[in-house]
């Protein structure tokens, strides 16, 4: 290692199914220094071999392996206060409470084809970690804490606007596990403007189709912005759009819009910019 390469943080993974395995470390191998455990002999090693900055446990539908090989390493984990992330291949009501009762400080399905979201999610994990022991240990100088961006998401109420139910569906699901956000739902730009000003205060964020019929996502866009209200003035506008030439988001930005998804819309790429938007 060269005197200006920074050191990868190092990441222990616990699983009992290889390919899981496999999967996962492919996809943070580039950014962290990534350990596989599927016994608890080999979890332990690890743990007083590296200085784990964060321990992801991989669960699938039969997950008896990892929960074991993970309560078998739990007490070393927790005595260096090391975050745990579990990542669920399908979700469970039953797995999610017995992860938080263990001490895990994030429960979410895996989302294949997002790996970014995934580096994200950790390294945020990471930071909050660093920043409670510093915070605790009562020194100055703690590092600065960024939220995740579902954090950001909590407890808000967006409009999301399209004209077909299945984008409607799909945008739902992507931001489904988000805990307290509240979404309404119009299928033109009519019923968007008329949503809207019957409560203009209630909405932290729109996400707005741009090619609908009855009235489009531009026009729907410059009605909001007339209304004249403060809320209406202020409300960030984002659209949801295939169209993505310089000419087509000039026309968005000129609309009133504050910035833009592409379609098809990845899911690390729409929750960052509805994050970064209700900051």
């Amino acid at each position: 290692m060269s005197f200006n390469e920074t050191r990868k943080k190092h990441i222990l993974l616990i699983s009992g199914d290889p390919l899981t395995s496999a999967e996962v470390k492919m996809e943070l191998v580039h950014h962290f220094d990534v350990s596989i455990s599927a016994t608890v002999e080999s979890a332990l090693s690890a743990l007083e071999m590296y200085d784990t900055s964060a321990v992801v446990v991989c669960i699938r539908v039969s997950h008896e392996e990892a929960f074991s090989v993970f309560t078998g390493s739990l007490e070393s984990i927790k005595e260096k206060s090391i975050p745990i992330i579990f990542l669920a291949e399908k979700g469970c009501d039953v797995d999610e409470k017995a992860a938080f009762e263990l001490g895990a400080v994030d429960y979410s399905n895996r989302r294949h084809g997002t790996p970014q979201a995934l580096v994200t999610r950790i390294n945020h994990r990471i930071l909050a970690g660093e920043h409670a022991r510093w915070v605790e240990s009562g020194l100055e100088n703690a590092p600065t804490l960024i939220h995740p961006p579902e954090a950001i998401l909590e407890n808000k109420t967006i409009l999301i606007v399209d004209d077909l139910n299945t984008n409607r569906e799909i945008v739902e699901a992507m931001l489904s596990n988000i805990t307290g956000l509240v979404m309404h739902f119009a299928s033109n730009g009519k019923e968007a403007v008329d949503e809207f000003a019957k409560d203009p205060g209630l909405y932290t964020l729109i996400l707005m189709d741009v090619q609908m019929p009855v009235m489009d996502g531009l026009e729907a866009t410059r009605k909001i912005r007339s209304l004249g209200c403060f809320h209406s003035r202020e409300i960030p506008i984002i659209a949801m759009t295939a169209g993505v030439s310089p000419e087509e988001i000039g026309l968005c930005m000129d609309a009133g819009m504050n910035g833009y998804v592409e379609k098809p819309m990845a899911y690390d790429e729409l929750l960052t910019v509805a994050a970064n938007h209700c900051m």
